[in-house]
């Protein structure tokens, strides 16, 4: 009881809130065609459309929303409804861009991010085949 009761309640609520905030920068937009403009400087081949940063913005959705590239196509397709400027790639041009680039995952300075499945989801079917049989 006196843990509790010694507890600064205000920061502590506020770390559980910032528990469920969801890191979304765009300030990737910023730069669009100045970084596309360097990218495409030199190059043969067919342009760039989408800049790296723009990417790496998609592959970090990807890895945080574990969504499919079709469904990661229609999300910004969304976003970009919400965000002026944004653009939405085709599922092709992300899983092509995504698997080659290598994912900066920001992490806060002070915090520690874990996430847990408690789904119950087994990763094996491990003698599955046994009990199916009987």
């Amino acid at each position: 009881m006196t843990y509790e009761a010694n507890r600064d309640w205000p920061s502590y609520n506020d770390r559980l809130v910032r528990r469920g905030w969801f890191y979304l920068h765009t300030d990737f937009l910023k730069q669009w065609d100045e970084e596309l403009r360097a990218m495409n400087k030199g190059k043969n081949g067919r342009p760039y459309v989408y800049p790296n940063t723009f990417i790496q913005f998609c592959g970090l959705m990807y890895a945080f929303l574990h969504l499919p590239y079709r469904q990661l196509e229609g999300y910004l397709q969304a976003l970009s409804g919400f965000i002026p400027g944004l653009r939405s790639a085709n599922y092709t041009t992300l899983w092509q861009r995504i698997v080659e680039l290598e994912l900066n995952v920001p992490m806060p300075e002070n915090d520690i991010l874990v996430a847990v499945d408690s789904t119950g989801i087994k990763v094996t079917n491990r003698g599955d085949w046994m009990r199916k049989k009987t």
